[in-house]
């Protein structure tokens, strides 16, 4: 007679946890957009490590960190994966589109090139006016603020040989104080940090 109560009471037990994280439903997601590409090239592979990114940065959700060190955090956005991560991942698929090259978040086996990253800003910068902080004006942006990304890249063959460090900075203007608008301006200056470090990775050999 004790296990059907036992059970019973497992059931209650799950159900309420079921009801208690209904408000989890309110959390949007986000990513970087990046072309889903096959590489065309099997070498060299280019491993990319997780990227090095600021303190304030490290954590699941959304930061809004502005250029004086403000920051506004919404529960309701949070990255899909962790950003060191998805940073790392997102500029790799880029890249592979570009050259054709394979990327790899793990060391290959085989001799590869290796891309560290470290990503100095991801903030939004606010012209000089009174009032800059993000807290103190959420929402619209009537400033022509601006999301600011600044990657410096160090591209080492496999036996830790360096072969050029290159730091890239981009901007894009936000017509909205908010996660969405910043995640797709991050977004589009990920693609062209890309671009640029396209131009460092090895040419394709000519064809006899």
């Amino acid at each position: 007679m004790k296990l059907p109560v036992v059970l019973l009471g497992l059931t209650a037990l799950l159900s309420g946890c079921i009801i208690f994280d209904k408000k989890s439903e309110a959390v949007t997601f986000h990513q970087f957009s990046a072309p889903a590409s096959a590489s065309t090239r099997s070498t060299p592979a280019i491993f990319i490590p997780r990227a090095t990114i600021p303190a304030a940065l490290r954590r699941p959700n959304i930061v809004l960190l502005d250029d004086t060190g403000w920051v506004r955090i919404d529960d309701a956005h949070r990255w899909l994966a962790p950003l060191d991560r998805a940073f790392a991942e997102a500029l790799g698929r880029h890249l592979t589109s570009l050259t054709g090259l394979p990327t790899t978040t793990q060391p290959p086996a085989e001799d590869h090139l290796v891309l560290l990253l470290t990503v100095d800003k991801m903030e939004v910068f606010a012209p000089a006016v009174p009032e800059r902080s993000i807290f103190s004006l959420p929402g619209t942006s009537p400033n022509n603020d601006t999301a600011t990304l600044q990657v410096t890249c160090r591209l080492e063959k496999s036996d830790g040989t360096l072969l050029t460090t290159k730091t890239l900075t981009r901007s894009r203007q936000l017509k909205e104080r908010t996660a969405n608008e910043f995640t797709q301006a991050q977004s589009a200056n990920l693609a062209s940090v890309a671009a640029d470090i396209a131009q460092l990775l090895p040419n394709p050999s000519p064809s006899k």
